[in-house]
């Protein structure tokens, strides 16, 4: 007996289950990519304040949100000399700062195959609901 034939009745409910959930998937992902540029323009801010508070130019804020594309960041050469312990806070913001870029780069890619496999449409989202048998309590998690 295959598999999914004890999960889904027919196949036009296990495509709509899929639509849906791939939808909310897409979803779930565009909200955590603002969440994680949110959190790089934050880390961009403290590395200005950083930098401004140890008489040195301020740069990585306007290097963030002048890119139409997150990029990864790096270490200024003239930032090089400074003191360790200044340099140490400025790489540590930089390492976080490109880990988030590297997640929302992979999430991008991500919502934008899902986009493509599945014409996402709004309008027969309530009806692809109906079609699989979910509820729409199951989706938001209330």
């Amino acid at each position: 007996m295959n598999k999914e034939a004890i999960l889904f009745k027919t196949e036009e409910e296990r495509a709509a289950a899929e639509r849906v959930l791939d939808n909310v998937r897409a979803k779930q992902l565009a909200k955590e990519i603002d969440e994680l540029i949110s959190e790089v323009i934050s880390y961009a801010a403290d590395l200005d304040r950083i930098l401004e508070a140890n008489s040195l130019f301020k740069r990585y804020l306007d290097r963030i949100s002048s890119l139409e594309k997150l990029e990864l960041i790096s270490l200024d050469n003239d930032l090089e000399d400074i003191d360790f312990r200044v340099k140490e806070e400025i790489v540590d913001l930089i390492k976080r700062i490109n880990t988030r870029i590297t997640i929302v780069q992979g999430n991008e890619e991500l919502t934008k195959e899902l986009k493509e496999t599945y014409q996402f449409n709004e309008e027969t989202m309530l009806e692809d609901i109906n079609k699989a048998q979910l509820r729409v309590e199951d989706l938001i998690g209330e």
